[in-house]
């Protein structure tokens, strides 16, 4: 053999020796130990290790978070922050970067991810309605306007849930409904609308096991249910009237159903217009 030549076994030995060297460096890790802060006024994300207490790194321009909600992919690898400006940003956990940015939204106010982790979808303020992304490259699969009236005036989107049978479900704030998006079969979703459920749905929220949405009603004494198991029920209202005859107390804030537990078959819901917790029977 010429002594100008190297040896193609000789080249892949190094080659080898060299990779298990990088792979050294660089610390394997699986991702289910891994969380993020949100930094709200920095409009960055730290991605933090739960099980050491430690940060990992810091991942900055997310933009307005004062907002801010996140969801996770599948594998539990990227985080899928939604902002308060409408931008939404995919992080890269185990790299500690953003992977992409969209800014799809005026105002925007949280968002999930469907059960098979393709879909994300995000709930807007301005334009009032829910634009729906692919996980994997963020570009809009769908675009859902929240028309609302004989005006087509477009209504504030809230609480936005992701339910089994690839469906988002959500409330609109100034129409007084509630939607279900249906993206199980290729093509436009198939969207259900319930009307006339009480004034001012503030924020909803799904139960563990994924049959009941419940949206709270801001200008009404009461809740509402739909069973999205039997859609054909419709919407039913729930503790109606459970601050009758009382005065309500004035709201400075609105509450956030996604601060509600559920534990031994009891679910703990904030009162609006209260200093109280209402405790629910979950079977009944």
């Amino acid at each position: 053999m010429n002594a100008g030549h190297h040896h193609p076994a000789r080249v892949l030995a190094a080659a080898l020796v060299l990779a298990a060297a990088l792979a050294g460096c660089a610390e394997i890790r699986g991702s289910g130990d891994l969380g993020i802060v949100v930094e709200r006024a920095a409009g960055s994300v730290l991605i933090i290790d739960t099980t050491k207490r430690t940060r990992l790194a810091r991942v900055p321009g997310l933009g307005d978070l004062s907002h801010a909600s996140a969801v996770y992919s599948r594998d539990g690898r990227y985080a899928f922050v939604f902002g308060r400006d409408g931008g939404l940003t995919k992080v890269d956990l185990l790299k500690g970067r953003v992977t992409k940015r969209v800014v799809q939204a005026g105002n925007s106010i949280g968002g999930a991810i469907s059960q098979d982790g393709k879909l994300v979808a995000v709930s807007n303020y301005k334009p009032g309605g829910v634009r729906v992304f692919d996980s994997d490259t963020l570009k809009m699969v769908a675009d859902i306007p929240a028309f609302h009236g004989s005006d087509g005036a477009l209504s504030k989107v809230i609480g936005l849930v992701d339910a089994p049978g690839q469906r988002f479900v959500f409330s609109l704030y100034d129409a007084g409904e509630i939607w279900v998006a249906d993206f199980s079969a290729p093509g436009e979703p198939k969207i259900q609308k319930f009307e006339d459920i009480g004034l001012q749905p503030y924020d909803g929220l799904i139960t563990p096991d994924g049959r009941h949405y419940i949206a709270g009603l801001f200008g009404d004494d009461g809740l509402a249910l739909l069973d999205l198991w039997n859609l054909d029920t419709g919407v039913r209202r729930i503790l109606d009237g459970y601050g009758k005859g009382e005065e309500p107390l004035p709201v400075y804030k609105m509450p956030h159903l996604e601060g509600w537990a559920m534990a031994g078959g009891l679910a703990f819901i904030p009162a609006v217009g209260r200093h109280e917790v209402l405790v629910v029977d979950a079977e009944t």
